[in-house]
């Protein structure tokens, strides 16, 4: 129902946006002549309306610094002579995305303004609506070398519209946010058991976990959603299933994982694993990952199907409540003798920064960019104040491609070596952090499973060198199907899951798959690959 609304809502700012339109005039698109500059400085400056967007509660203002005056206006004032004018700033990503909507539809947008990376669809509307500047040409004159090597081709050409640019997107490796198996080690040795090669091994161990306390411990965790931090993503890849991703057949064509065969053996497998009792027996549709987010942190669960940050949210809170409970993160592991491959998105945008068509002078937005990505970035870089995340809030945010990889790599480097030298200043804060929790910090342990020596981000390697990734191929804005059909065929698949997991008779799959192709999934696919041959 959330997503019939927020579909209409959608739907609705698109034919408003077109009213609009129709009573604007078009500026020409071309990139105007710079302003007048003495010593690097615009003279007289240069005024700019940034709408900064969620203010994520991880953003602490050092030295009484607020959304409104802070390191960045500051920086880009004294340094640039741009006065930033920052507003809707706020804690809730919803509240931000409901405003910029009315804005969009009045067509009062601020000059510099963010979409958040899920909204694309927002964007697209922004760009289709000729609310966007055309960054093309000046991202070519104006952006500096370094910010050019920061957001490479590879980042950009999968987000250009008709071979343009319409926004700089804050982009990160896709590698990033693939999912891993955490198994708590410190259990596996107080029963002596050896760790897993074989997803097998993987239900051996949580049968000998649970039977440690029948009563309260559980295998997996299980929540309904198909790739979050409380779902069976380490289930479904065992069994070569990934559910709710566009992947590519034997043709190259785009096909829907959940109706392929696959996910009729993880589900038969799931079945399996709830008459054991290696899974909540109260599991049911509306378990969104509570439940099982409370039995992980209650210390009832020791396997995790998580993402490479999970030591510090969380794992970390385990640490917190049982100093002796360890966890170790391994590659997924399969059912049979294919691999298991590990799902990633072939786009993975944080956030889009978007220049309102019409504004004078887009040399000045990058010369802003230019200097956050030298300010982080560059010979001199500089780190924020610990635990500030005043990056958040920069009129930009670039980012070196596979960051946190990169980070783990050098961090290792330097405890084998013994040498911090050549650690950028991010990178030696994390250093020390380790180093604080081997002399006793516990608080740190997170930061050191993950960045430190063997850490969680030194897996992403094995993937790559493995070649155990599989792309879902699909990132673009709804298809119209989608709009008006997914919402149902996502509510026939859940009650599908949901019956044959709870001791439905599996053949039920096949029914399922039938029906899904007919109300509206056989569109839906039309859809999708004609988007994907348009590319």
């Amino acid at each position: 129902m959330k997503k019939i609304k927020y579909f209409l809502v959608v739907a609705l700012i698109a034919i408003l946006i077109a009213g609009c339109n129709k009573n604007t005039s078009t500026p020409d698109n071309s990139p105007s002549e710079p302003a007048n500059k003495v010593d690097g400085k615009y003279d007289p400056p240069i005024e700019m309306t940034f709408a900064v967007g969620r203010v994520d509660s991880d953003v602490n203002f050092p030295d009484g610094q607020t959304t409104k005056d802070n390191q960045w206006t500051r920086k880009v004032e004294e340094e640039l002579g741009i006065k930033l004018d920052v507003t809707l700033a706020m804690k809730s990503g919803d509240e931000y995305n409901q405003k910029l909507n009315a804005l969009i539809v009045t067509n009062d947008l601020p000059d510099l303004f963010t979409v958040y990376g899920g909204a694309i669809n927002q964007v697209d509307q922004i760009i289709e609506a000729d609310l966007a500047e055309d960054l093309t040409e000046a991202f070519e004159k104006y952006a500096s070398p370094l910010v050019k090597k920061l957001l490479p081709d590879e980042a950009l050409e999968p987000l250009k519209r008709d071979g343009k640019l319409y926004f700089l997107p804050a982009v990160q490796d896709p590698a990033e946010e693939g999912f891993m198996t955490w198994i708590r080690t410190d259990w596996l040795k107080k029963l002596d058991l050896p760790e897993p090669e074989t997803f097998q091994d993987v239900i051996a161990i949580a049968e000998a976990f649970k039977a440690v306390n029948p009563d309260q411990n559980y295998g997996f965790e299980a929540g309904t959603a198909d790739w979050n931090m409380y779902s069976l993503s380490g289930l479904f890849s065992a069994y070569h299933a990934y559910p709710n991703a566009w992947i590519k057949d034997a043709d190259g064509n785009l096909v829907n994982g959940t109706i392929q065969p696959e996910m009729k053996d993880a589900l038969q497998s799931l079945q399996d694993l709830k008459k054991k009792g290696l899974i909540h027996q109260e599991w049911t549709v509306a378990d969104d990952g509570e439940r099982a987010r409370e039995d992980l942190i209650n210390g009832k669960i020791g396997i995790h199907f998580g993402q490479w940050w999970a030591p510090e949210w969380p794992l970390q809170l385990i640490k917190d409540n049982d100093p002796e409970s360890e966890w170790k993160a391994f590659p997924f592991m399969s059912a049979d003798d294919k691999p298991a491959l590990h799902l990633r998105q072939t786009v993975q945008v944080n956030s889009f920064y978007v220049l309102k068509k019409g504004f004078a002078h887009p040399e000045a937005f990058f010369d802003m960019v230019n200097l956050v990505a030298e300010h982080y970035w560059g010979e001199t870089a500089v780190a924020d104040p610990p635990a500030s995340e005043l990056w958040k809030i920069a009129p930009a945010d670039v980012q070196l491609w596979g960051k946190n990889i990169v980070f783990q790599k050098s961090i290792e480097d330097a405890f084998v070596s013994d040498d911090t030298k050549k650690l950028r200043p991010t990178e030696l804060q994390l250093y020390e952090r380790i180093v604080d929790y081997k002399d006793g910090a516990n608080e740190n342990w997170g930061v050191a499973i993950e960045y430190g020596e063997g850490g969680s981000l030194g897996v992403y390697d094995t993937y790559t060198q493995n070649n155990t990734w599989i792309n879902n191929e699909f990132y673009g804005a709804p298809t119209p199907s989608m709009t008006s059909k997914q919402a149902n065929l996502d509510k026939l698949f859940l009650e599908t899951f949901i019956d044959i997991v709870n001791g439905g008779d599996i053949n039920k799959f096949d029914t399922f798959v039938e029906q899904w192709k007919q109300q509206g999934g056989d569109d839906i696919t039309k859809e999708v690959n004609e988007w994907y041959k348009s590319k």
